[in-house]
């Protein structure tokens, strides 16, 4: 069975996805990593107010996996607003899509994402890219 380090299973997590049927989904798959901590947000707005409301708290998002494409606008406007923000540079982002076309993924990837997954994956791979975006991370 698939599991991620101790380290990244302490994290906080942050999953953003207008969906509420996939944030439950992927709540279970880190939950079957070992997950504990787990907030959700249907929108890329409301992530941010979560990560802002946050920082400096035990609460403290430390892992940020985010969808593509949502109703609100979209997780590549989302990192953006991350990356922006001198304090959150250091945030793993994994961008989850159903999108596997390039030129997304460009984007997604010069907005500062460390990983990008496409739906639908397996357990393993979710565990692969979450080991590899914390690896990607720039201190």
């Amino acid at each position: 069975m698939s599991t991620l380090p101790e380290s990244i299973k302490k994290k906080q997590f942050l999953v953003t996805d207008d969906y509420e049927s996939m944030r439950i989904m992927i709540g279970e798959h880190l939950k079957q990593l070992g997950v504990e901590k787990i907030l959700f947000a249907s929108s890329g707005n409301q992530a941010m107010k979560i990560i802002k409301q946050n920082q400096g708290k035990p609460e403290q998002i430390e892992f940020l996996l985010t969808d593509m494409i949502m109703e609100d606008g979209n997780g590549i406007d989302l990192v953006k607003a991350v990356r922006a923000d001198a304090t959150l540079k250091s945030l793993p982002v994994l961008m989850i899509t159903s999108k596997n076309e390039v030129g997304l993924v460009i984007d997604a990837v010069k907005a500062g994402v460390n990983n990008y997954i496409v739906k639908p994956w397996e357990l393993d791979d979710l565990s692969k890219k979450i080991i590899d975006s914390q690896a990607k991370v720039k201190p």
